[in-house]
Parts: C-alpha cells; sequence; structure tokens
C-alpha cells in the first residue's frame, strides 16, 4: 500500500541521531527537523517509497521535555532527553493526557527526501 503524501515544501533540515532518549529500557535515537524557527524531533514518519520522501507524523518540540545539550565532539547525539519516553507514544495507544505531558503535536506540513540505502558490492 502506498501511503499518501501531499508535498508543499520539501526541506533538508532534517539532522539523523540529533536526539537520544530511553524508550522501554532501550536507548533509541530520533531525527530533529527545524520549521517555523523551531526545532522539533520527531516521534513518527509516514513514508512512501515510490515517491522518494516522507514527512513526519508526530513531533514534540525540542523544549517542551527535559534535555540536556550534549558536548559536540564526544556525544553520538546533540540533546539527550532527561526522562524516558512511554512506548505509548510510538504504538499510538498514549492516552491525551499523556501526550500532552510529553508536549507531542501533530507535525508540521513539512516533506524530506528519503535516504537511499547504500548498496554494498556495486
Amino acid at each position: 500500500m502506498t501511503t499518501k503524501i501531499d508535498v508543499q515544501f520539501i526541506s533538508d533540515s532534517e539532522q539523523e541521531h540529533a536526539v537520544q532518549a530511553e524508550v522501554s529500557s532501550r536507548t533509541a535515537h530520533f531525527s530533529s527537523i527545524e520549521y517555523d524557527g523551531k526545532t522539533f524531533f520527531v516521534l513518527t514518519w509516514v513514508a512512501n517509497q515510490d515517491l522518494g520522501l516522507k514527512k513526519p507524523e508526530w513531533v514534540i518540540p525540542i523544549g517542551a521535555a527535559p534535555y540536556r545539550d550534549m558536548p559536540e565532539a564526544a556525544a553520538p547525539c546533540r540533546w539527550r532527553l532527561e526522562n524516558p519516553l512511554p512506548a505509548s507514544l510510538f504504538d499510538g495507544s498514549a492516552s491525551r493526557q499523556v501526550r500532552r505531558q510529553f508536549g507531542v503535536e501533530a507535525a508540521p506540513n513539512i516533506t524530506f527526501k528519503l535516504k537511499r540505502p547504500r548498496h554494498q558490492g556495486h
């Protein structure tokens, strides 16, 4: 099944693995995006392989959850969230209260190019 993506603005302001957080006792990394002067980290993406595009589905403004700036040279990410994220934010079962607690917002209407996987042996 192909997911419809309404392309209004294609951006290259995605920074992969910029945000680190604990989810279900595991370390997870999230992309950050910038839109309208604000920085968000992306919880979930919607992708269309045929078009080679993706768009964020749910985002959290970087200031909505307590975080630490990470030293550039030593850290694998730019920010580290102080509090674990519940798995319910990713499987669609989060209550309105949990979404509000973590500042979850519907994503801005912005689209990104899918990164092409690198093939071995060519």
